[in-house]
């Protein structure tokens, strides 16, 4: 799901015990320091998000709250396994009240099962519509072979995807970054060339990109809601 504001980060955050938000950076507008509302967590001299960090999201985790509490892990894609694991368990049995968010400017670089259980916002970054698609040459290349594809070379073409090396590390996050871009490349092409079947196509896209966000089947629903 994508968002536009800044400023609406705790309000999103609120609907749900577990979020993450990926952003291009870390802004002004964002809480950088722990409060009586807040803990907030940065990696480790900027290196990384080690299990001694989640250990106190835990143990503030015990302490009983009334009211919204909001634990901020900036850089989430620093966690190192043993600090994934740590909160994959806490996440499991989540405190009443609190609300656990993930910034990432990397969400590829997350565990899927991490993915998978929060409620994912994308920032949405309002370039002119005929600016370049930005992204890794190889998400790009799929992204568009995909839309050019017939029903028949679909399955050839995804399954080719799935067993690209980086695909295989992390074949959930990539895929959804393969649909994104090829929603974005649908969209720039309708108000490029006003043709009517890119948008055509766009739904296809959608319902692909949020199954697999669900944590449904990778390759099922990539073959089926694209044919």
């Amino acid at each position: 799901m994508f968002f536009d504001n800044i400023n609406d980060i705790e309000m999103l955050a609120e609907k749900s015990g577990f979020t993450i938000f990926v952003l291009p950076e870390i802004t002004d507008n964002l809480q950088k320091e722990s409060d009586k509302n807040h803990l907030v967590i940065f990696p480790e001299d900027e290196k990384q998000i080690t299990i001694d960090s989640v250990r106190a999201i835990i143990e503030k985790s015990q302490v009983k709250q009334t009211k919204p509490y909001y634990i901020y892990v900036y850089h989430a894609e620093l966690m190192n396994e043993n600090a994934e694991n740590a909160f994959l368990k806490l996440l499991e049995e989540p405190a009443k009240n609190y609300h656990y968010v993930l910034f990432t400017d990397s969400l590829s670089a997350l565990l899927p099962t991490i993915i998978s259980r929060g409620d994912l916002y994308i920032k949405r970054i309002k370039n002119p519509l005929n600016a370049p698609v930005k992204c890794d040459d190889s998400i790009k290349k799929y992204a568009k072979r995909i839309i050019s594809a017939k029903d028949r070379e679909l399955v050839g073409i995804i399954t080719e995807m799935l067993n690209q090396k980086e695909f295989k590390k992390n074949a959930r996050a990539l895929s959804m970054k393969v649909c994104e871009t090829a929603i974005e490349i649908l969209y720039k092409s309708y108000f490029a060339t006003d043709n009517p079947i890119f948008l055509k196509k766009l739904p296809k896209f959608i319902t692909a990109y949020e199954n697999l966000k669900q944590n449904g089947h990778i390759k099922l629903h990539l073959i089926a809601d694209l044919c």
